[in-house]
């Protein structure tokens, strides 16, 4: 299992990175910072909103199968 103590850090740098940049939506953000090779417009296009919809989906269903 991978450490629980790396969270923490790297939503902060995030949160940093983000600030820099407020207007950029967070996967705009990901995609700028990581350049992949193959174009992802899935997720650079997702509204912050949608994307966090999204997250909480998941937490309930991750929470759901224990």
């Amino acid at each position: 299992m991978r450490d629980p103590a790396r969270i923490d850090p790297i939503l902060e740098t995030l949160a940093e990175a983000w600030r820099l940049d407020p207007d950029l939506r967070l996967g705009q953000l990901l995609v700028n910072v990581v350049r992949p090779a193959t174009p992802c417009p899935e997720l650079f296009s997702l509204e912050d909103r949608q994307l966090r919809r999204r997250l909480e989906r998941w937490i309930t269903e991750r929470r759901r199968r224990g």
